[in-house]
């Protein structure tokens, strides 16, 4: 088997990369390659390129990055059910990794990764694209999009571009009315917030669900409407504190195999996701693929 490791050298801190070389070349027998990253989604470019490369070979890939490094590898694969996967985090975020609660620290060690075994999990297939935790829209698509263009504030600290672009998603960006049908019925109104998510939490610390699970087949969704400014100061602040009583009531949610997305006027929108802006259509659907990617986890570690 050859290892395969694709770096985003932007995640994380900036030693990552050459401590991470440097813990591979210390590993006796081990057939491995390393690829960094040198724009935003290369990542699915160098994915489909190593597979043309060593076509007639076992790989096996691991995602050196966050939630959107991950996505963007995902979209590599013409088939997923062909590749194993490992997830090695860096990123701010890595929020799929949150479904294994005290066994989430073990991701972070690369040699357990690479004795590690093989589970089954879930994920979502869209109409453009597919990826691993979530697909949203509303405060945190905007918030993601004013990320982008604050990236130079990191200076003053990590989580300051992070933290004001939240504050501009929930005191400056606007609403818009959109039609949502899930298996459980329609809705239609001016969205806040709308998740479908195979996880159960989003934006690093926002848990949207519960009891979530990564391999029964249906997605999580919860569906905020018309708050803006100071109203949505509670929304972020119950799911931070899993208030799930308070969010019950201020929203519609549930669960899901598939949702269509489309605009009352017909325009065109983008949605997140796992982090990554994508797309500009009309429409958008979505549904979940039941066990249908081979995750490399730590031995012995279940879900």
């Amino acid at each position: 088997m050859i290892h395969i490791f694709i770096v985003n050298p932007y995640a994380g801190k900036g030693a990552f990369a050459d401590d991470l070389r440097l813990k591979l070349s210390r590993i006796e027998g081990l057939n491995y390659f390393v690829f960094s990253t040198r724009y935003k989604g290369h990542e699915t470019e160098l994915v489909k390129e190593i597979q043309d490369i060593f076509e007639n070979e076992k790989l096996r890939f691991y995602c050196c990055g966050g939630s959107g490094t991950m996505r963007n590898m995902l979209n590599g694969f013409e088939k997923l059910d062909d590749a194993e996967i490992a997830f090695f985090p860096c990123g701010l975020t890595n929020d799929f990794l949150k479904m294994f609660d005290k066994d989430e620290a073990r991701f972070h060690d690369i040699e357990e990764l690479i004795n590690g075994d093989i589970i089954d999990v879930d994920y979502i297939k869209s109409t453009n694209g597919v990826m691993l935790n979530t697909l949203s829209l509303g405060m945190d698509l905007a918030s993601v999009k004013k990320f982008d263009d604050l990236r130079l504030l990191g200076v003053l600290g990590e989580t300051v571009p992070y933290v004001t672009s939240i504050l501009y998603a929930m005191f400056v960006s606007k609403n818009k009315d959109f039609f949502i049908e899930l298996d459980s019925g329609k809705y239609e109104g001016e969205i806040t917030e709308l998740c479908f998510g195979n996880g159960k939490v989003l934006g690093g610390e926002l848990t949207f669900w519960d009891n979530a699970s990564v391999v029964d087949g249906v997605a999580n969704y919860r569906v905020v409407f018309s708050k803006t400014g100071f109203s949505s100061l509670p929304i972020m602040n119950g799911l931070i504190k899993k208030d799930y009583n308070y969010l019950n009531k201020i929203s519609k949610f549930g669960q899901s195999k598939h949702i269509r997305i489309r605009r009352k006027d017909g325009g065109f929108f983008s949605v997140n996701q796992d982090g990554e802006i994508v797309g500009n259509e009309t429409e958008w659907e979505a549904h979940i693929v039941k066990k249908g990617l081979h995750l490399v986890v730590p031995k012995g570690v279940t879900l």
